[in-house]
């Protein structure tokens, strides 16, 4: 299923080339809650919308009705959850692990949204079940949609709140690889096929991720 409709159910995507994946171009920023013990309770997740996707949202919700790029106190009131709605089994585009294992996140809280400059951002918590002791072993925060219909790129440093002898590394695939890959894909389709609504799950391959470490206490 398309992120615009998995975010809200405003927009259905229309179809398109093969290769024009992806559509929606979001900025992120990835925060890691940790507690006193070093623990890491869950993480703060911001997505900058691109210009295009946000004048559409803009638009559709009936905000900014003068264009001067600002949000009266009610239109923001308005515009916070637009992107909250997930269907079941959505996993956020956030995958969390810890020595290989996938931890269970969950559902998206205290949430906020804003624009600015022509853009949306907005943001949300999401917790773990239990608190992750860190150590040596890196806590690892993926961003991607296995569709690759949304492209995130984390384009801001990531942030630790919390805790105690702690770093935060970015980490970007590699490019060339993900391209070889997705091209492969492409190719086992037949000239007939709707590559649009089977397109293959190859967004993993363009993962950036963030790997969080803590000396030891």
């Amino acid at each position: 299923m398309k992120r615009w409709v998995l975010i809200g159910g405003m927009m259905v995507a229309g179809a398109g080339p093969a290769l024009s994946h992806p559509h929606v171009f979001i900025d992120t920023k990835v925060e890691v809650l940790i507690n006193a013990d070093n623990a890491a309770t869950g993480v703060r997740i911001s997505w900058t919308y691109d210009d295009l996707y946000s004048l559409y949202i803009v638009g559709d919700m009936g905000l900014d009705p003068d264009w001067d790029g600002k949000l009266t106190p009610e239109e923001q009131a308005q515009l916070s959850g637009f992107d909250m709605n997930w269907i079941p089994g959505f996993a956020g585009d956030t995958y969390v692990l810890m020595k290989d294992a996938e931890l269970a996140l969950s559902g998206p809280q205290d949430w906020t949204a804003g624009y600015d400059a022509g853009r949306i951002t907005s943001s949300h918590v999401r917790v773990f079940d239990a608190p992750v002791p860190l150590g040596d072993a890196p806590l690892i925060v993926q961003v991607y949609d296995p569709g690759y219909y949304t492209a995130y790129t984390i384009a801001h440093d990531p942030v630790l709140t919390g805790g105690a002898g702690c770093v935060a590394e970015t980490f970007v695939p590699d490019l060339d690889a993900a391209d070889e890959a997705l091209l492969a894909a492409l190719q086992e389709f037949t000239p007939d096929a709707d590559v649009e609504m089977s397109y293959p799950a190859v967004g993993k391959n363009y993962a950036e991720e963030v790997r969080v470490t803590c000396a030891a206490q």
